[in-house]
């Protein structure tokens, strides 16, 4: 929260209250409807004027991580990877065995001697495995404060709106753009983006179309006396052998 709080700091006002609270709030703004459903569990009101998209990503690069607690349950496999610690050997080694790791002493040193998955994805974390993954300053926890929805000029931005993968966008907008310019060039259609490359096209074409009809035009007397010489001299060896 606080390092939300920090990130948003002087372009937003953030509001920790009762959602009951909260939900009169919105009611009597006339917001209710859009937003009380929304809240379904400890809530946090955020008033800005950046638009929704700038204030997804900008709560989402405030993300932490945090430690595992016995009872939670794995967001994904948590698996310890092989490798040496900066642990001394001591009591820490039955702690980590109990925990489902793999450790040895090794040359004076704790080492994890094989990847070691101490919670399967959906299986609650014991208190063993929460013990073991804490000494070895492992947190699997991501932290972040989920926005739910963004009301803005009466709509509402859902999370599954409002999480954009800006790499895909960027990709597919590069795209569009390269078809659209390929397309505005194979029809001939002129704007400011294509209108060099057609008057290159046309200009090549003209050239082309007064060499083969033999059009007598400056641009391209010196090709046409060059293809002139070329037939002569042609003829000329021909005659001559």
């Amino acid at each position: 929260m606080q390092a939300v709080r920090k990130k948003l700091r002087g372009k937003a006002d953030m509001i920790v209250a009762k959602n009951s609270l909260i939900s009169r709030a919105l009611e009597k703004a006339g917001k209710g409807s859009e937003l009380s459903s929304m809240m379904t569990g400890p809530s946090v009101l955020i008033l800005t004027d950046m638009n929704p998209f700038q204030l997804y990503k900008l709560v989402k690069q405030s993300k932490g991580k945090a430690a595992a607690k016995p009872g939670q349950v794995a967001p994904y496999e948590i698996m310890v990877p092989a490798g040496e610690t900066s642990l001394p050997p001591g009591p820490v080694l039955s702690e980590l065995k109990q925990g489902g790791v793999n450790a040895q002493i090794k040359a004076g040193k704790v080492v994890i001697a094989t990847d070691s998955v101490v919670a399967k994805a959906g299986q609650k974390i014991t208190d063993a495995s929460a013990k073991a993954l804490q000494k070895l300053g492992i947190e699997p926890f991501d932290v972040m404060l989920n926005i739910r929805s963004i009301w803005e000029n009466k709509l509402v931005y859902g999370k599954d709106v409002l999480d954009v993968d800006e790499e895909k966008l960027m990709s597919d907008l590069r795209r569009c753009a390269s078809e659209a310019f390929n397309l505005s060039c194979a029809v001939a259609y002129p704007t400011k983006q294509n209108i060099a490359m057609l008057l290159q096209k046309a200009h090549m074409n003209s050239r082309n179309l007064a060499m083969s009809a033999s059009i007598y035009e400056k641009e391209v007397m010196d090709l046409m006396l060059a293809k002139a010489n070329a037939q002569a001299n042609a003829l000329k060896s021909r005659v001559g052998a």
